[in-house]
């Protein structure tokens, strides 16, 4: 059982995918550096990071800490997202209804654990200059925490809200705060503006593999973050809770406590994004810090984002096995959905249509634009189902030889988008593109033959690979 972030670290370690930097290394620029040359080295299955020297703090730095698939997947096992967030959901759409019962049973039975907050392994700190917070790039307004799990409390029906956020730090005791108005935490400062109250926000730094993922994945409304990383940890999450403030994970190495007054704004960035570009200064909400607690010989850990391919790329793939789910549960015509890395999973969408009838592509499309966070991609291009999504070569043949510009391309204006596209003329407004890249039937007005594609018979080709294998 990987209990909190150190036995992670050691698990990593076991596995030869963790590698120590026993050097002096600075939080500006050079832990960033290192780390992106890690991922360019090994890309998916790059090693974890840990900086055991660094310069002006006694904290040590892991970065990097889902930079290998293989990780993932050995983490998660047999659990399948796809399954329990289809049965929970969609029921019907699931694999049966012991499939169904399973889901929700596991729901309910990884309901997190709640106890007080004990000061006791703990030293509060003075303020954010104690922890060796990175500047990741050369034009970055400042320092950033980049993997803090964010929570919040609904003052509507009480529930949690579990987020990651980026945090760049004003001074020694405030930060902006960079959630997207979409995210379930500007969610809960909208419900605490209407009231005119603050939010009180508690921040986690430094928790098990499965609290931080399950903080960073985008889940649908009414799902608990918490409980979901219970749900594959395969054990209750143990919260903590000091006074008013939303519980964090027990296992927190760091724990931040304070508020957020939600009409209060303050300009943040630029960033080095996962864009590849820096994102545009724009006004964030402000959390003032009340109070700091850090395990004693306590781990800071960052994420590093920039250029794909990062640890964010990796968490993409991840996030994508309960898309699917999703997505057919709206339009059982989409077979399957692909996010591309090199599309910065937030701006091109492949899908795979069952296509069965004239425009059926073309409803698909719109159907992933009206869910969820899906509705800010800003171009979708559908596939038939003899298409490998994944196999960026057949996509751009069947773009090049099912595709006519006039007919099958359709850009749709006043459109809402990412926050972090710069492409668009106001900033999270903009255009859709949709392309059709499905052969076309007459009732689609296609008034020629389709030609037939280029394949051997399966005996054939099986005969073919077997004798060209005993000639390697």
């Amino acid at each position: 059982m990987i209990k909190d972030l150190r036995a992670y670290l050691d698990y990593l370690d076991s596995k030869s995918r963790l590698a120590r930097i026993n050097e002096e290394v600075k939080t500006e620029l050079e832990i960033t550096a290192m780390t992106d040359t890690a991922n360019r080295a090994r890309k998916y299955d790059s090693k974890t990071l840990m900086f055991s020297k660094v310069d002006g703090y006694d904290m040590p730095v892991a970065t990097n800490l889902f930079g290998s698939i293989n990780t993932l997947s050995e983490l998660l096992g047999s659990f399948s997202i796809s399954d329990t967030v289809l049965g929970i959901l969609h029921p019907k759409q699931s694999s049966g209804t012991s499939a169904m019962l399973k889901g929700a049973k596991a729901l309910i039975d990884s309901k997190p654990k709640v106890e007080g907050f004990s000061t006791r392994g703990y030293e509060k700190l003075g303020g954010l200059d104690e922890l060796p917070i990175l500047k990741s790039w050369p034009k970055d307004a400042g320092r950033f925490i980049t993997l803090p799990m964010v929570v919040t409390r609904s003052y509507e029906d009480d529930s949690l809200n579990a987020g990651v956020y980026r945090m760049q730090v004003f001074d020694n005791k405030t930060t902006g705060m960079h959630w997207q108005a979409q995210k379930g935490g500007a969610l809960h400062a909208y419900e605490a503006a209407k009231r005119g109250k603050a939010l009180d926000v508690s921040v986690a730094i430094g928790s098990d593999p499965f609290n931080v993922l399950a903080a960073a994945t985008p889940l649908p409304q009414g799902i608990n973050e918490f409980a979901f990383a219970g749900m594959t940890r395969g054990s209750r999450t143990l919260l903590v809770k000091n006074g008013d403030y939303p519980p964090v994970p027990a296992n927190s190495e760091i724990i931040i406590n304070g508020y957020v007054e939600p009409d209060e704004r303050r300009v943040e960035g630029p960033f080095g994004d996962h864009t590849g570009y820096y994102s545009i200064p724009e006004p964030a909400n402000v959390f003032h810090i009340k109070e700091i607690y850090a395990k004693k010989n306590a781990v800071y850990s960052a994420s590093v984002v920039g250029f794909p391919w990062n640890e964010d790329a990796v968490i993409g793939l991840f996030m994508m096995q309960y898309l699917k789910p999703m997505v057919s549960m709206v339009n059982d015509s989409i077979i399957d959905i692909y996010l591309p890395p090199e599309g910065l999973f937030t701006d091109v969408c492949f899908i795979k249509v069952k296509k069965r009838f004239p425009g059926e592509a073309k409803k698909a499309m719109f159907s992933v634009l009206g869910l969820g966070q899906l509705s800010f991609v800003k171009m979708v291009v559908a596939f038939d189902d003899d298409i490998d999504i994944t196999d960026l070569g057949r996509v751009l043949w069947a773009m090049a030889t099912r595709v006519e510009p006039e007919r099958d391309v359709q850009v749709i204006k006043g459109a809402p988008t990412d926050t972090l596209d710069h492409t668009a003329n106001l900033a999270a407004y903009g255009s859709k593109m949709l392309i059709d890249a499905t052969k076309k039937t007459r009732g689609e007005g296609y008034n020629r033959d389709w030609p037939d594609t280029l394949s051997m018979p399966k005996d054939v080709m099986d005969s073919a690979v077997s004798r060209w294998e005993k000639l390697k």
